[in-house]
This record gives structure tokens, sequence and C-alpha cells, in this order.
């Protein structure tokens, strides 16, 4: 049973705050004049929860946004931080935060303290220490332009200031939420570097349909006087990005290349895939300029090659080119991409392909288990898997599931998986049309028994359980569906 003031308590008290799916709706035909509102609103939490936005400052924040890779890349950028020292008589390993989203198992993930997922009891403290401000700085008339608690990521956001301040940590690497020129990270005023890594379409309702939409809201986290370091990105995005710049007028633009991710050679990476190259070579171009920035801020920071051989090297991220076995299905091998783009499917195809030709000789049969979120355009997801498919690495068979982690209301609900973001489908319209959209692509109908749609995860791991031989399943399309199928194995946080 569940304390007052416990884990469980705190993440169900922050599941209230979840923006439903009906009002998220409302806001994207409004045409997001909320947004207008965002950074304004969230200094004025910061204030309520006891501190002044310059305070921020000490957090020493190296400050990424992007479409495709600022996850693995803010993952890349704490494991090399961890690993400098200050260059003084204690020459002790920097203290680390880490802020990224969504979480895969547990909302705990979502902040890190030295690369750990921050503990219960510490993410219980710290929730109700914001909860208990906010409460007594309520409002004295709560409507639309006074709202008494911030919705669910910006709570996560102030909670993570408060926490990384309360920790005396001496970098926190900060992964915008969505966009970055109204996300509530970036009520951040001076971070010491700023990164924007591979730009694509996706968030279309929010943030725009073109790349010179997406790019001007990504390029809203670059501030004067404050260098920023881009990856490479299409003329278009990066025209857009220019512009910004122009406007901004950031200390310097370093745009990489080909040959930064050729500085690269030698080093191993601890990110599957070809595409963490770049990443990497993001992650290490900010750290180095964090390091020299902290200098010449009259912080002496020890930044050898080594911290970034070993910290490119060990890096790990749950649910990105994640290879995962369990002994409850011992013939399973499970194959793991939140990849939730056009682009990022095509990388994912790729990693899937480049590991089946490894295991050929193993003899698994393939599968796919696949769903989409949000609005996204599941036909133009499908397209590199179904090339895959026709190739000579078919798909013996395919299932389209909902994100739901069980189909049975009797089955008790993981608390920090609870979504109200979306609307229940209990027809699977999405599903149905998924698979409609899969024959479409193939140019043909799908024999017979090939494709399943199911109403949860569990249900579609249960098949998987009852068929015979060993089965390599590639698990994507969606984060959400990456980790309820971690959590329906039972794997535990990382």
């Amino acid at each position: 049973m569940s304390s007052s003031r416990d884990y469980e308590a705190a993440v169900t008290k922050l599941n209230t705050l979840q923006t439903n799916a009906s009002i998220l709706e409302a806001i994207r035909k409004s045409g997001n004049t909320l947004n207008l509102k965002s950074i304004p609103e969230i200094r004025a939490f910061v204030q309520r929860i006891g501190y002044k936005v310059t305070d921020l400052d000490k957090l020493n924040i190296i400050h990424i946004a992007g479409t495709k890779g600022k996850g693995s890349t803010a993952a890349f950028c704490e494991s090399i931080v961890r690993r400098f020292r200050t260059a003084d008589e204690q020459s002790r390993p920097l203290k680390t935060g880490l802020f990224t989203s969504p979480h895969l198992l547990e909302v705990r993930e979502r902040l890190r303290i030295d690369g750990a997922p921050l503990q219960k009891e510490l993410f219980a403290k710290y929730f109700f220490e914001v909860w208990d401000r906010l409460e007594a700085t309520k409002p004295s008339t709560i409507d639309e332009d006074h709202p008494d608690k911030p919705t669910y990521f910006r709570f996560l956001t102030l909670m993570a200031f408060h926490t990384f301040l309360s920790q005396n940590v001496d970098v926190v690497v900060l992964e915008v939420g969505l966009g970055g020129e109204y996300d509530s990270t970036n009520v951040v005023e001076n971070p010491v570097v700023c990164g924007i890594t591979s730009l694509g379409i996706d968030h279309v309702a929010i943030l725009g349909n073109t790349l010179t939409q997406i790019a001007w809201h990504k390029g809203g986290i670059m501030k004067r006087g404050i260098p920023t370091f881009v990856a490479p990105q299409d003329e278009e995005a990066m025209v857009s990005l220019r512009k910004r710049v122009a406007d901004i007028r950031p200390s310097k633009f370093i745009e990489l290349n080909d040959s930064d991710i050729a500085k690269l050679n030698g080093h191993e990476i601890g990110l599957a895939g070809a595409h963490q190259q770049m990443n990497a070579a993001v992650a290490v171009s900010l750290c180095r300029e964090w390091a020299v920035r902290r200098k010449d801020a009259g912080v002496a920071i020890a930044a050898p090659e080594s911290a970034i051989d070993e910290g490119l090297r060990k890096t790990r991220w749950p649910g990105r080119g994640q290879i995962y076995v369990t002994k409850e299905y011992p013939s399973v091998t499970w194959f793991l991409d939140g990849a939730h783009t056009p682009e990022s499917m095509v990388v994912c195809s790729a990693w899937y392909k480049d590991q089946m030709q490894k295991r050929r000789q193993l003899g698994g049969r393939r599968v796919l288990m696949f769903n989409c979120t949000n609005s996204r355009d599941g036909l133009v997801l499908l397209k590199s898997l179904v090339t895959l498919h026709n190739s000579d690495l078919p798909f013996a068979h395919i299932i389209f599931c909902s994100n739901d982690l069980y189909s049975k209301t009797t089955k008790v609900q993981n608390t920090d998986t609870m979504n109200y973001t979306v609307h229940k489908d209990p027809e699977l319209k999405v599903q149905k049309e998924l698979s409609a959209q899969w024959d479409q692509l193939s140019g043909r109908k799908a024999e017979e028994g090939l494709v399943s749609v199911l109403p949860s995860i569990s249900d579609a791991v249960e098949l998987l359980g009852r068929m015979e031989g060993n089965l390599d399943v590639l698990v994507t399309g969606s984060l959400y569906l990456v980790g309820g199928t971690l959590n329906v194995l039972h794997a535990e946080v990382s």
C-alpha cells in the first residue's frame, strides 16, 4: 500500500497534470497561441518554487534541441562530462545532472544524477517539495492565465531544476522536450553551450510542417553570446537556422560535417548504428567547448582525450538500437528502437538489417511489432520497413498493436506508464489502418496469417511466446511501444 508521500503517490499526483487528449487537440486547432505564454508562465513557476531564473546559471547547462538524436547526444554528453575532473587539489570527477524525455519504464529515468535514475526516495522528496511550494503560492484566482500548477512536462522541468540545484551538480545536460523556442527548458537564459542535432518533420501540429518552420523553433534555444554547434542539415533547415543566428547572435555557430565524424575514427561508440557517429561528434564538440568555457570562467576542468574516449565507449541509452533477451522468453531476441520519424525509421531499418545479416546462420524468424502515435503518418513510417520486407529479409509475421500494456482492465496498470494524452481506441482503428497501409505499400494483400492486429503489448508478447523456433523481433515506431514492451518483459530500470 502506498504511503501518502512516497514515490507511487508522487507519480499518481504527477499524472493528474497530464494534458488530456481533448485539450491537446484544442491547443493544436487554436494555432498554438498558448506558445506565447509558455516562457513567461514557466518563469513565474520558477519564482513560485523559490528561485530566480538566474539561479539556473549555477547548473552550467549544455542545452540540446533537435528532431533526431537529441536524447542519444545528451546521453553521450553526460557520459563524457561525468569523466571530466576538477583541475584542483581534489581532482574529483564532476557531478552530473541529466534531464531527458520521455521515460521508458519509470518517470524517474528522466532525472539522472551521475548517470543513474533518481532514487525513488529522492524523487518523492523533491517532487513534494516542489508540489508543496506551488500549493503554498496558489494564485487567488485560478484560470487559464493564472494556473495553480504547470502541466506534466513543465512540472518535471521545474523539479529537475530544483533537484539539480539541491544536489549541487557541476553540470546539467538538458534535453529540450518539444521544439525549442517555447519549450519549458528554454527558460534557461545563460547556458554554457547549445547543440542542435539533426532536424526532420515531426510534431507538425505544433511546430509546423516544413523544415523552415521546425528549424525556427529548434533554433530558439540559441542565446546571444553563447556558442552553438549544429549537426549537418538539409539546406532548407540550415538556411532557417542561419537566419536565426543573424537575429540571436550566438558567439559562434559551428556547422559540423563529415570531417568531424572522421575525427572519431578509432573511438569505440557505445550506441549502435552508423547515425550515432554524428550524434557522438556533436556531443564531443559540446563537451570540449563546455570545458573551455568553464576554464574561461575561472573553473579549471581536466578534460583529457581518455575521458572522451571512455565516455563514448561506455554510453548506454535504452530503447535506441537496443538488443534485449529475457529468461522468460529465451527463444526471442528483441531488437528495440524508438524510431518515430521517416528519417529515423530508415536508420532503424538499416540497423536491423545489419543485425539480421550477422545472425543469418542462427536461422531465426523475423517479426515486426509496430505502432505509431501522435497523428504521425504510418504510411510514411512503414515505407522503409516494407522495403526491408520485400528484400531477401522478409518478416515471417507482423504485429500492429496499441501502446496499452494490457487489454484486460482487471490487470493492474503501471502508474509510471499511465498516458492520458492519447485517446483510447477500443476499436483499434489506427492499427487496422496500419495493416491496410502495409498491404498497400507491399503491393499485395498480406499472406494469410502474416499480419495480426492486437489490442495490447501483452497480447503481442503472449503471441510471440507461443510461436515456435527462434524469433528476432523488431519493436519500433514509438518510444512508448518500446518502453511498454520492456515493461511487459519485466525489464529493470537502467
